[in-house]
């Protein structure tokens, strides 16, 4: 997860009450409390048990956890057809107020025996290449592509940084985050605070590295970079290699406006 942010006294003061998480699970239009399987519990309680450790690298996810600030959802099987509307509702949601530091976790279901990293890989731009696909927003289909510095995923009118979890990862335990593979969405306000009105500075986004280096059992990975560098692409930290091999090859992602001027 990404974490960097100016901390304020306001921000960090803890909320009164954090409700059952079940409660905020978005699933196709609908928000609340609603029946899982079993394995959905059990996904969240490993990815609530990593988050909420002291040390865990991502104090932002941390406190977002801890203060209720997450949202839910789940796939079962690989069956994608709701993600859309669950991320149309995510998404009029995150401009609210009340939601702007929300980041919504979404659970696959584990397979019996898990993918390897490359299957993961595939099925995680699979993932978001159908969500785009399905973007209700007209603006969609002048979207730039990943290989322009300013690209970041967008739905329904709201950017998104997105990162990956999945058990294949075995050196870099912060992107392991349960037994099935795991999709973190946060929305560009989240790294905005709230008093300041600031994007998040250096000197966090340096604290979050010395922390993974505890936390993993490799280095930092060298596609790590920050929004609005010329020289960054963000969709190179989204799925990152279980090595710190820097991405050659281009985006699996393919924009509307790519695929339409390839006559795709």
């Amino acid at each position: 997860m990404r974490m960097e942010r100016d901390a304020t006294k306001s921000e960090d003061e803890a909320p009164s009450s954090v409700s059952e998480w079940t409660s905020r699970v978005i699933l196709a239009g609908h928000m609340g409390m609603m029946d899982l399987p079993p394995w959905a519990h059990s996904s969240y309680a490993y990815l609530r048990e990593q988050v909420i450790h002291p040390e865990y690298p991502c104090f932002f996810g941390s406190r977002a956890e801890e203060r209720g600030e997450m949202f839910y959802s789940i796939v079962a099987g690989k069956d994608v057809r709701p993600l859309p509307a669950t991320m149309k509702k995510f998404a009029e949601l995150s401009v609210l107020s009340e939601y702007s530091k929300n980041n919504m976790a979404i659970f696959f279901e584990p397979d019996a025996v898990p993918l390897g990293h490359e299957q993961y890989h595939q099925l995680f731009w699979s993932t978001l290449q159908y969500l785009h696909d399905h973007d209700p927003d007209p603006a969609a289909d002048e979207h730039p592509d990943p290989s322009d510095p300013m690209w970041e995923f967008c739905f329904a009118g709201v950017q998104m940084f997105v990162v990956c979890g999945c058990p294949s990862f075995e050196s870099r335990h912060s992107r392991n985050l349960g037994p099935g593979m795991v999709l973190l969405f946060q929305p560009r306000s989240v790294f905005v605070d709230r008093v300041t009105n600031r994007v998040i500075n250096a000197k966090a986004r340096q604290e979050v590295r010395k922390r993974l280096q505890k936390w993993d059992a490799i280095t930092a990975h060298p596609d790590l970079g920050t929004y609005g560098d010329p020289e960054n692409r963000e969709w190179k930290q989204y799925f990152l290699p279980d090595e710190n091999v820097a991405a050659s090859a281009g985006c699996p992602f393919l924009s509307r406006k790519s695929r339409r001027g390839s006559g795709l």
